[in-house]
């Protein structure tokens, strides 16, 4: 059995600063965070080939996404959608508005778990997305298709969730 993926950073500093978690809570999720990295780290170092060839399926992916929208667009929705605490590849996103991490380190295209954005329109007040996330093998796939919108704030929200 698949163990759930940990919680980004950014929901459990939320929840701590809210008073949701402890301290020692908090401290464990970002133990498991730091632990996830740390195995990725490892399975690169044991196989380079594989992670280059990842490495370029996933900026191939990049350029595909920014041949229609730009970084900042995509950057927003990866934002928008780390903050949803029912979306396992939110684990992945949480640092999406730091610029100095480029488009492709968000996306997963053969790794385990994948992350997949098969379309995407993003428009000045909504975005409408389809997204692949979930194991190796397309059966053990989720596909969903979002549906987001700008608040009072001008911050996208995702306003409805199809699978």
């Amino acid at each position: 059995m698949e163990r759930p993926s940990p919680i980004s950073p950014n929901r459990l500093l939320a929840w701590y600063r809210s008073g949701s978690i402890t301290r020692a809570q908090w401290l464990e999720g970002m133990r498991q965070q730091f632990q996830l990295a740390l195995n990725e780290i490892e399975e690169d170092r044991s196989d380079p080939n594989r992670a280059l060839l990842e490495t370029w399926r996933c900026k191939s992916a990049s350029r595909r996404l920014k041949k229609d929208h730009t970084e900042a667009e995509l950057r927003e929705v990866f934002m928008s959608l780390s903050e949803l605490d029912d979306f396992p590849p939110s684990t992945y996103l949480w640092n999406a508005d730091q610029l100095d991490v480029p488009i492709h380190c968000f996306l997963r295209e053969k790794r385990a778990p994948v992350l997949r954005f098969r379309k995407m329109s993003i428009r000045r007040l909504t975005a409408e997305l389809t997204i692949e996330y979930g194991g190796l093998k397309s059966k053990d796939r989720i596909r969903e298709t979002m549906h987001l919108r700008r608040d009072w704030r001008g911050t996208l929200i995702v306003e409805s969730r199809e699978q």
